[in-house]
């Protein structure tokens, strides 16, 4: 009986931080990824063509709703969940639960706040989602990581996510025809040189600025270039360079 109840009670052991953290994790995860598919989409269509920003902002937030929503039906559990070893279980019926089920906690995970205040506080360990679906959150029995290996290992797919958005944003910056305008600019006197990938871009429909690296007689370690577009045709509006550091590195679009 000892025993028994020492199971029951393991199986539920910190199992609402465990969650909190898969789901920071997962939208961390989701975000990251979505944004990288974003500007690989870039490599195949330029960023700054007609169209193109629609497609892709609807892209990166259908990937990132579905996975948040409906992650644990589409793939038996979401990658935080795996990490932090926890799974969605039945009330009723032990074991994986019905599609149904998925469907309905699913869905109210589009008022998160409400229901991550609503699990803070429950004596049962349920949110609303939770009850309405007949399931519940618990510690895996088998195959389960130790804290430690699932920190390492969320870790390392977060960092190896920001440097693939960071090298396909550059890639994918430097295919625009507003990149290409800003450079020939930059480099027809034949005194200034590009040292590596765009740090930062700001876009809108028909303007943008962004920084890149250089090099020139001064050892500027920057350039800002402003860029406006008429037509279909990019035209730099003014430049300047810059002495300090920029750290990191920034993408934005706005209409």
């Amino acid at each position: 009986m000892k025993k028994y109840l020492f199971r029951m009670e393991n199986k539920f052991n910190n199992t609402k931080l465990k969650r909190l953290l898969a789901f920071l994790f997962d939208i961390a995860f989701m975000m990251l990824l979505a944004f990288t598919v974003y500007m690989l989409f870039g490599l195949i269509v330029k960023i700054d063509s007609e169209g193109y920003q629609n497609f892709a902002i609807y892209l990166s937030l259908i990937l990132i709703i579905g996975y948040l929503i409906f992650g644990e039906l589409l793939f038996k559990n979401t990658l935080g969940k795996y990490l932090t070893g926890i799974e969605v279980t039945g009330t009723e019926k032990p074991g994986r639960p019905s599609v149904q089920s998925f469907i309905k906690r699913g869905l109210l995970k589009v008022i998160f706040p409400v229901e991550g205040l609503v699990l803070l506080f429950s004596k049962d360990n349920k949110r609303i989602g939770d009850n309405w679906a007949k399931t519940i959150v618990v510690n895996k029995e088998a195959n389960r990581l130790n804290p430690a290996s699932g920190f390492v290992i969320g870790f390392a797919v977060l960092i190896a996510l920001v440097f693939s958005f960071r090298i396909s944003m550059g890639v994918a910056v430097k295919k625009t025809d507003f990149y290409n305008t800003g450079k020939k600019y930059l480099t027809s006197s034949g005194e200034v040189k590009i040292d590596g990938m765009v740090k930062v871009v700001n876009q809108t429909r028909n303007s943008v600025n962004f920084i890149v690296p250089v090099s020139n007689d001064n050892k500027d370690n920057y350039a800002i270039i402003y860029l406006r577009k008429s037509g279909n045709e990019w035209s730099v509006d003014s430049a300047a360079f810059i002495k300090k550091h920029v750290v990191g590195f920034f993408y934005g679009y706005s209409y």
